[in-house]
């Protein structure tokens, strides 16, 4: 079986597991998630990193990374599904992607009040967004990419998708103050610090946020190499922060010299990114393809070591193409993520705690525990003053 049906056919088994259906998505989620609890006093930095993650049934987790614990239980007014999630640039507002991939809503860290909502769908047309989530740079504005159906009497009527920009400062409900025609099949998004967009899909484009002209940045499917066959890409999950990137990972299968039978073919992973301070771009192979994984990343500090994930966590060395270390898990994983550091790994997502190792030795320090599964949410490190 090829390595393209393999992981294209595991973007449906996603959807299934992050619970589609609203019925499904209950939206009680205790006593304690309504609002901020009461933090304990602990010691340590007064900047520290945190993660920002959803989980079931409806909740926005913020943890201390330094104490290892949830310090926050924020309530969304909706079900979890698909947990996509960016924080501001000041760090105090969690931007998720949840109602079943209909709408964004903002959540105070601080307070666990809910300040934004998005009403993305409206009259006949029903709006869904795929991961595609991202915010400017000042934070002023928020970006959804929107696969948009008609639904009349009799058919449905797929129209063009396109890139919404939402002001943050809309409150709730906040409709879009300005749409622009976008690519098919976006999946992620980013800014950089120019305020670009990046949009990763059949290629990674980027858009100019005020007059909707986009180019390729990174070429992917159109790449046309004859020493390679064309990539495969699943990449659901915008996890670069911690190297200020834009990534995402690919397989493909690189001939022989002379040669194009696949038999005798190199099957690889490899990653596409965009340095969001510079918009440099780079692709890389790094790896054999030895088994699927969902995530990749490099570590912090260390540009050749990409750690990867799905059932099992790898360390390879991309300077020689090769497997440096392989961790068994105790189940599936599908995001991978690193301390601003480096020197702690992090994997999460499918079910519901985030393990933590030592990025070093590679042994397990400690499981986090959540609110429930967190499906194909994303997990998004970062740093700030103690909260």
């Amino acid at each position: 079986m090829s390595t393209r049906v393999i992981i294209g056919g595991l973007l449906s088994c996603l959807f299934v597991l992050s619970g589609c259906s609203r019925q499904e998505e209950a939206v009680d989620a205790g006593p304690s998630a309504a609002a901020a609890p009461p933090v304990e006093e602990s010691s340590g930095p007064a900047t520290r990193d945190y993660m920002a993650t959803v989980s079931r049934p409806n909740v926005v987790n913020l943890i201390d990374l330094h104490d290892n614990k949830v310090v926050r239980r924020c309530e969304l007014p909706s079900g979890a599904a698909p947990g996509t999630l960016v924080v501001s640039p000041d760090r105090n507002i969690a931007y998720a992607l949840s109602d079943s991939f209909g709408n964004v809503f903002g959540v105070s860290l601080e307070t666990c009040e809910v300040v934004f909502s998005t009403q993305q769908s409206e009259g006949n047309v029903r709006v869904k967004t795929i991961g595609s989530l991202a915010v400017s740079p000042d934070g002023s504005e928020i970006y959804t990419h929107q696969n948009r159906v008609t639904l009349n009497s009799d058919h449905y009527q797929v129209e063009t998708p396109r890139v919404a920009v939402f002001d943050t400062a809309g409150g709730l409900d906040s409709r879009p103050v300005r749409t622009f025609e976008a690519p098919r099949q976006v999946t992620i998004m980013a800014t950089d610090a120019k305020g670009a967009l990046y949009l990763g899909g059949a290629d990674i484009y980027r858009m100019d946020v005020n007059t909707g002209e986009y180019e390729i940045a990174l070429a992917s499917r159109s790449l046309d190499d004859p020493r390679y066959t064309q990539r495969d890409i699943l990449s659901v999950w915008p996890i670069g922060e911690v190297n200020r990137e834009f990534v995402r990972m690919y397989s493909v299968a690189r001939y022989q010299e002379g040669s194009d039978d696949l038999d005798s073919a190199d099957w690889l992973w490899g990653y596409e990114r965009v340095d969001l301070e510079t918009g440099a771009t780079e692709d890389r192979d790094f790896g054999p393809l030895e088994v699927v994984l969902f995530t990749s990343l490099r570590r912090p500090g260390h540009p050749d070591r990409v750690y990867g994930v799905l059932t099992e966590l790898k360390e390879f060395d991309a300077a020689t193409q090769s497997v440096l270390r392989t961790v068994e898990l105790d189940h599936t994983y599908y995001c991978v993520n690193f301390s601003t550091d480096g020197s702690r790994l992090y994997l999460s997502g499918a079910l519901s705690d985030v393990a933590v190792y030592d990025a070093d030795s590679l042994e397990k320090i400690t499981n986090i525990q959540l609110s429930g599964d967190m499906g194909m949410a994303n997990s998004y490190v970062f740093s700030r003053g103690t909260i």
